[in-house]
């Protein structure tokens, strides 16, 4: 039988009390099979589970509804709400793989309720249109700021480095929220009705990505969506129990969305999943109405297809019990523009994507990157050699944008190019700094391919004269091995400090990408901003003088040539942000003929005056 919830259930005054449910109980449920219209379907109360998760019950059901038997209790039908006497119990929310029935577990909806009441931190909130709000996803004073960031000292340096090797995929070791582990597959094993997260527009390397992404999470990437072309009698613009909801990450040229069920409205409060998503507690998301094209049935555990609709509120809760939104609040998401040029001889193939990803301090960086490298390997699947010219620009709002040009050389395709998109890298340690909340306003990554190999593998660094002359410019010679085992010599220069003469000092000759940042830590987000501006790209040379002394970093200010009491007088005082020591470095930029890889180093004897 079809047909949607009955205007007694959207308010759901009067639940049906969890002291009262017995075992053979009947009664039905809402879910949507197919479309945007909830379906009725029949149920049995087996038992209820006391303590299943801590302080909450769990019903256990099972269903011999011919609707359900082919389809068992799949992914994306957590929340379907089930009704006894007409008034709601629970919302589906558990189930077991291969199970020969139809059962699973159902959240009493008191607890759901009683996660719906959490008190929410005091949110940004400017006026939006129609009434509505816009809902911005940080804290909205410095005091909360500080009591909900991260703390400690910031070294932009380690932070990139702590994203892997630059031509790797940095983005799955990206922080992420607390991963609720997930359950085991094994049969007779609880399991989560897992959330999907329907993937559409993605290649198969950006796909994978995905699914290293939210490896231990609840969330299980599938191809499941869609972008669009859903009939417009087929769209609803609200919610409404039993129907499916949508939390877009990505929207756009591509898509990604997690999706579930509706369980129970209240005004603008909306209440769905019965489980947690990532169980972060108070975040902001946009919500949407979902299309369900069908359930893709499974002997292990089936799942729904589906594509986010209407924007209807801003999820505001993720917890045990259940995820909340708000339909009086809209969260804004961050776009993306991509431009590619890809050359191959004479040919030239031009091509852009639009998207628009959630603001978000944990997944905000890893979906971008994914996006990115999606679109990076629609242009250019090949796994050959190829050299790449990357600009992107990262705009905050109240800071000028903060702009790179890289140059990368790849050898197995577009795919590790993304892993050298400093605008991409270095979005964690802005969006996680714990000096003050930023806005990132926009994305713009314009890429320009090359089927052509310019690049050499540095492999032995010599000092002609075998000592540095200090005072002035002095020339070393590097030797790199090209593509195509070539040997080649190329002269880096050096500028020795006169204050350097009579000592022995170690020389680093590297890439600019690979150099260690030469900037004091952060003490505040003007200091943090100017470190990240000073990340150096690719096609530099990057010849660093290590000397003996030590000096300090005092307020985000290098301070070098001090005498010994001073430093003796400041050491004690080092574990701190403010004064800590620092290893003071002589470098030489220079322009290199090609992209550089490698790193190599030698002590050197600098000439006595």
């Amino acid at each position: 039988m079809s047909g949607g919830a009955l205007p007694a259930h959207a308010g759901g005054p009067d639940p049906y009390p969890l002291a009262k449910v017995q075992r053979g109980m009947t009664g039905y449920g809402l879910t949507t099979f197919s479309g945007t219209k909830p379906e009725k379907f029949t149920f049995e109360v087996i038992s209820v589970i006391h303590n299943m998760l801590p302080k909450q019950d769990l019903i256990l059901f099972k269903s011999a509804d011919p609707k359900t038997q082919l389809t068992g209790v799949w992914r994306g039908m957590s929340g379907s709400p089930l009704f006894i006497d007409d008034k709601m119990v629970c919302a589906v929310s558990y189930t077991w793989s291969f199970n020969r029935i139809t059962m699973g577990g159902c959240t009493p909806i008191e607890y759901m309720k009683k996660d719906g009441d959490t008190f929410r931190r005091r949110a940004t909130v400017a006026a939006g249109p129609n009434g509505l709000k816009i809902v911005q996803p940080v804290a909205s004073t410095m005091e909360d700021w500080k009591r909900i960031s991260p703390s400690g000292r910031v070294d932009i340096g380690e932070a990139m480095a702590a994203l892997g090797p630059k031509h790797k995929s940095w983005l799955v070791s990206a922080p992420l929220p607390p991963a609720i582990a997930k359950p085991s597959q094994y049969e007779g094993q609880t399991l989560t009705a897992a959330v999907p997260l329907a993937i559409a527009g993605f290649s198969a390397p950006a796909f994978n990505t995905l699914g290293q992404l939210f490896a231990g999470s609840t969330l299980e990437p599938m191809r499941a969506g869609g972008t669009g072309n859903v009939p417009e009698a087929d769209m609803p613009k609200t919610f409404t129990p039993g129907g499916a909801i949508a939390i877009p990450f990505i929207k756009g040229d591509m898509s990604a969305a997690s999706s579930g069920t509706v369980t129970f409205l209240d005004g603008n409060k909306v209440l769905a999943f019965g489980h947690p998503m990532f169980g972060s507690g108070e975040w902001y998301a946009p919500v949407a109405t979902a299309y369900v094209h069908t359930v893709v049935t499974s002997s292990q555990i089936g799942f729904h297809m589906t594509s986010a609709l209407h924007e209807a509120g801003a999820l505001v809760m993720d917890r045990q019990a259940s995820i909340m939104a708000d339909t009086s609040l809209r969260s804004k998401m961050i776009p993306i523009n991509i431009s590619l040029t890809t050359t191959h001889g004479k040919q030239v193939t031009k091509g852009d994507f639009h998207v628009e990803i959630l603001d978000n301090k944990f997944l905000t960086a890893p979906v971008a990157g994914a996006a990115v490298m999606n679109a990076i390997n629609y242009y250019l699947p090949d796994r050959e050699d190829i050299t790449a010219r990357i600009d992107s620009t990262v705009r905050i709002k109240g800071i000028d944008p903060i702009k790179f040009v890289d140059y990368v050389y790849a050898n197995d395709g577009a795919s590790s190019v993304m892993g050298s998109v400093r605008g991409l890298r270095v979005l964690v340690p802005l969006i996680n700094n714990p000096y003050a909340p930023i806005k990132i306003e926009g994305i713009d990554v314009t890429v320009d391919l090359q089927y052509a190999v310019n690049y050499g593998e540095l492999k032995e660094l010599r000092v002609p004269g075998a000592e540095l002359i200090p005072g002035q410019r002095n020339m070393v010679e590097v030797r790199m091995t090209t593509y195509d085992g070539k040997d080649i010599v190329e002269n880096v220069p050096v500028d020795v400090p006169a204050s350097l003469a009579g000592g022995i000092v170690q020389l680093e000759v590297t890439s600019g990408d690979n150099a260690k940042l030469d900037a004091a830590p952060p003490v505040d987000l003007p200091s943090l901003i100017a470190a990240v501006r000073k990340l150096l790209p690719g096609n530099v040379w990057a010849a660093t003088l290590y000397p003996a002394d030590e000096g300090v970093a005092l307020e985000g200010k290098l301070v070098k040539d001090l005498p010994a009491t001073a430093h003796d007088k400041l050491h004690p005082q080092s574990h701190t942000q403010r004064v800590a020591a620092y290893k003071p470095i002589s470098r030489t930029i220079a322009n290199a003929t090609r992209v550089v890889e490698g790193t190599s180093t030698i002590l050197v004897r600098v000439r006595a005056r």
